[in-house]
């Protein structure tokens, strides 16, 4: 990996695995200005990094001298050779040096000794479609393990170090973001400290640091840049992190964070759009042999489905219809309302079937978007038959007849007339013979009717008590004469028998009297 001719990869493996004792560790790192504190481990991975940072400036000078400590151990003075690096004097670095200049300083961890914390790990954080990493500012500052107290870091950021900061304010693209990481090894997602917060100039900065509750990888970076002052160039910005539980969660282990500034161009989601509609595509003709195929599979009933044109994200009707590649059912969501949500916490999940769908796995499924331009605004859902045939789902259809009257009022039938007639002890009820209306003394107008009601005697003789006259009634169950009454299901109910109004008799039937155009004998005293 090294830059140049300069290759640190066997030097790397001697000090990795060469035996070299603690004592000797130490002394090379004091002579090249780094710690002597720490195991084994930690002394090694210092000169690695040192040794790697040499190769990628392509540092010469300063790369043969660690090479020569590292092959002769027996030739470094104990205490170090601090003085015998030049290189490595607490002079500040010219911005064009591989450390781009940076001034900063580290709370507890300072350079109390003259030099500069070099060495410091190379951290890759995993990409994002949102930004695009344009140049580190500054080395990662480690955020040392406080399993109780409050500890604070703070990085001096001066845009004149920095050449890329002077272009920050014309181009709103450019953003400066901090980043957090709580490992060295791999590409990390961005986690802050459990308890944190940043600050610049003194000026909170309000950033949700945590993320999503239990969704590693859904905290996004802080954008500082319109709490940084880039004039004048020469003006030292406090960049502060306070933070406390380092703890990994659930985990109960310490954990190192390493806090790092970046540049980075930001990417609106309308380009993302863009970029995915010109990007990858499910076929139409990919659907439908899918559809068709799992119809012939005699293990599967295949029977039409409900396809909806809404997104369940937004429950607005979807624009450009997307889903993973690795999705197997046909309902897609909008794009817009996904890469919208994404922005906010990154989960990158199938919103349908909860299964990963990274940017990179989403593709236009032509085959809903084909159904969205053929139908209009208003369609919210289709019929997806087994052979990938569609058709609306009008439930218009449903509802063509008109709907049965539900407020007690029936229609002019013969149906609703209700003939009831006593023949001594007996009583039968049923329909008349012949249908006609009813005139308002009850008569018939037809000529069937006349002779029908010629043949009953008239009400007015029913005050006899004899129970052997045939008793003939017609009732208009239509008629509107107690419209503005109580109904009728409220009313008391009667019985009706041959002597007028009396006991309860088992062997006449219950009914409602008639709304005015029948008349009673009177009830015997």
């Amino acid at each position: 990996m090294g830059g140049g001719y300069l290759d640190p990869e066997p030097l790397c493996r001697v000090v990795k695995g060469g035996g070299f004792l603690n004592r000797t560790l130490q002394n090379i790192c004091i002579g090249e200005g780094l710690s002597k504190l720490g195991v084994k481990a930690e002394l090694q991975q210092r000169i690695i990094d040192r040794l790697q940072l040499y190769a990628r400036t392509n540092n010469a000078p300063a790369f043969q001298r660690l090479k020569s400590m590292i092959d002769n151990p027996n030739s470094i003075q104990p205490g170090g050779m601090a003085s015998a690096s030049p290189s490595v004097t607490g002079t500040p670095a010219p911005p064009n040096s591989h450390l781009n200049g940076a001034a900063y300083a580290i709370a507890g961890v300072a350079n109390v000794n003259g030099f500069r914390p070099l060495g410091h790990p190379k951290i890759e954080f995993k990409p994002s479609p949102y930004f695009e990493i344009k140049e580190q500012i500054g080395n990662p500052s480690p955020c040392e393990v406080m399993t109780q107290h409050r500890h604070t870091v703070k990085i001096i950021l001066r845009p004149a170090d920095y050449p890329i900061l002077s272009r920050v304010p014309g181009d709103q693209s450019l953003r400066v973001m901090v980043f957090c990481a709580g490992d060295t090894h791999g590409r990390q997602d961005i986690a802050f400290p459990h308890q944190s917060e940043i600050k610049v100039n003194g000026g909170e900065v309000k950033a949700n640091l945590r993320g999503l509750k239990n969704k590693p990888g859904s905290t996004r970076p802080v954008d500082i840049t319109k709490d940084l002052r880039f004039n004048p160039p020469a003006y030292n910005n406090s960049v502060e992190m306070t933070y406390a539980l380092t703890n990994k969660v659930g985990g109960g282990l310490s954990q190192k964070f390493f806090l790092i500034i970046y540049v980075v161009k930001a990417v609106p989601v309308t380009d993302l759009v863009k970029k995915l509609e010109a990007g990858k595509r499910i076929s139409e003709m990919a659907v439908l042999e899918d559809m068709r195929s799992k119809a012939r599979d005699a293990d599967i009933v295949a029977t039409a489905s409900v396809l909806s044109l809404k997104c369940p994200l937004s429950t607005l009707r979807i624009d450009l219809p997307c889903r993973s590649t690795a999705c197997r059912h046909n309902q897609c969501f909008d794009a817009t309302s996904y890469l919208q949500l994404q922005e906010q916490g990154p989960t990158w999940l199938c919103p349908l079937c909860n299964n990963p769908a990274p940017f990179d796995n989403l593709a236009v499924d032509e085959y809903v978007k084909n159904i969205l331009k053929k139908t209009s605004r208003s369609t919210d859902q289709v019929i997806i038959q087994p052979d990938g045939k569609w058709d609306l789902n009008d439930k218009k259809k449903e509802t063509s007849r008109p709907p049965r009257p539900s407020n007690g009022v029936a229609s002019d039938s013969d149906d609703d007339l209700v003939e009831i007639t006593k023949s001594g002890d007996s009583v039968r009820m049923g329909t008349p013979r012949v249908a006609a209306p009813l005139l308002t003394n009850g008569s018939s107008s037809t000529q069937s009717r006349e002779q029908s009601s010629s043949s009953v005697p008239n009400r007015e003789s029913m005050g006899s008590t004899s129970g052997k006259r045939t008793i003939s009634a017609v009732i208009d169950l239509t008629s509107s004469g107690d419209e503005d009454e109580e109904p009728l299901a409220r009313q008391p109910k009667r019985q009706f028998t041959g002597n007028g109004y009396g006991a309860p008799a088992t062997s006449v039937p219950v009914y409602r009297p008639p709304p005015g155009n029948v008349t009673y004998p009177p009830r015997p005293a």
